[in-house]
């Protein structure tokens, strides 16, 4: 384990053998790196990230690719990306969950310590000798770009690249851009924060969906432009001038004949009303999503016609929520599945940081089995539905394991 306690012990000798009592307390000796789950596949994940224009209309993502390192290298943690790399994405959560910032703090320090690590190479160099099938991930309200990163880095060990974007129409739980090249150059951010909304709930939530759907297009036409040729400036490269990560190494790389858009909670929404306007978009993967904020746009369910993927969770889903997805699952292309004793943060890293939130009392499956049986079904439809040549024969061993702890069907 990468999580060690100083502990004061003590033991008495009963009849029956020794009976041993620890007593820990709050104090943390960081004799490893805390890191988040390595992924499984045969590549070693990369990240990099990519922000275009000085303004607040540009866009900000975090690309998640394989590489051509070998396993060992990814030993090397000095390379790995910090999973919070500002701590003002931390109090963000806190804020949006009315939470005091430092109480959030201190349980992500007892959970995991000081630092905590995603295995992927940052800034490595892509590995092209295949096109890259791509995948668009629309994140949830108070998330961010790396706020799935354990999936993210599972599909980039297979081959895939995902393109994370960080939304901001004020859900992400913190997000920032740079006004000017001088600004980028000193690190000085002009930060955007999460936005309560009281009064006017449907109105505003849909107009943030809409945003965060013309966001994710533009994201497209990014892909599209870059795999012909249209190489933008990354302003990033001023902050990272050493890292070997180029986006011209991606022209002509990318598979987008297959683009999935994918998405969890408010992203799921917001997949939703992309996959009805873009139709370069061949399926959709929607994680625990949260249909509310898409409720009255009655064209998106005729508009759709792509094949669907539907992951939930158990305890998420209220009967207006199950209603507004069972209207999708009109095809043998639509497919849903519930993963059984799972929260709404299942599928996320949080639970690897500060542990559980929701539902404290119920029974949970333990975290690495519940993402692995995520990711797996992920892979499989994507697998099916792209044509990837990835051999998928340990995840289909991985389903047949847990086959007692997810059901198909509309989500009960």
């Amino acid at each position: 384990d990468s999580r060690y306690f100083r502990a004061i012990t003590y033991k008495t000798i009963t009849k029956e053998g020794w009976n041993i009592h620890s007593l820990k307390i709050m104090w943390f000796t960081n004799k490893k790196m805390a890191h988040l789950p390595k992924p499984q596949g045969k590549y070693v994940p990369g990240c990099a990230d990519v922000m275009l224009d000085y303004s607040k209309d540009g866009l900000f993502m975090r690309l998640y690719f394989p590489t051509s390192a070998k396993q060992e290298q990814n030993a090397n943690y000095s390379n790995w990306a910090l999973w919070s790399p500002d701590s003002n994405y931390i109090d963000g959560i806190a804020r949006a969950i009315f939470v005091k910032p430092f109480i959030l703090r201190i349980l992500a320090w007892w959970y995991c310590g000081t630092d905590i690590y995603t295995p992927a190479l940052y800034g490595e160099k892509v590995n092209t000798d295949n096109k890259l099938k791509c995948v668009v991930l629309s994140h949830g309200y108070a998330s961010n770009r790396f706020f799935y990163s354990i999936i993210c880095n599972e599909l980039a060990s297979r081959g895939y690249l995902v393109a994370a974007i960080e939304h901001r129409d004020q859900s992400a739980c913190f997000t920032y851009y740079y006004d000017s090249k001088e600004n980028v150059e000193k690190d000085v951010k002009s930060p955007i924060n999460v936005r309560h909304i009281s009064v006017g709930h449907y109105i505003e939530r849909n107009k943030q969906v809409n945003h965060r759907a013309e966001e994710c297009s533009r994201l497209i036409d990014f892909l599209i432009n870059l795999n012909a040729g249209q190489v933008p400036f990354n302003i990033l490269d001023d902050l990272n001038k050493n890292q070997t990560f180029n986006l011209k190494d991606l022209v002509g790389r990318l598979d987008l004949d297959t683009l999935t858009m994918a998405g969890h909670s408010f992203g799921g929404a917001t997949a939703l009303l992309t996959l009805s306007k873009r139709k370069e978009l061949k399926q959709g993967i929607l994680l625990d999503p949260w249909m509310f904020p898409i409720k009255d746009e009655k064209s998106v369910i005729q508009d759709i016609t792509q094949p669907l993927l539907y992951i939930n969770t158990q305890t998420f889903h209220i009967s207006a929520n199950v209603k507004a997805m069972d209207k999708y699952l009109t095809n043998d292309d639509r497919h849903m599945f519930t993963i059984l004793h799972t929260t709404h943060e299942s599928q996320t890293d949080s639970i690897h940081v500060i542990g559980h939130w929701l539902n404290w009392f119920m029974k949970k499956l333990k975290p690495d089995v519940a993402l692995n049986i995520n990711n797996a079904l992920m892979l499989r439809f994507l697998k099916q539905y792209t044509g990837h040549s990835e051999n998928v024969d340990d995840l289909e061993k991985c389903l047949e394991n847990e086959k007692n702890n997810f059901v198909s069907g509309l989500t009960k």
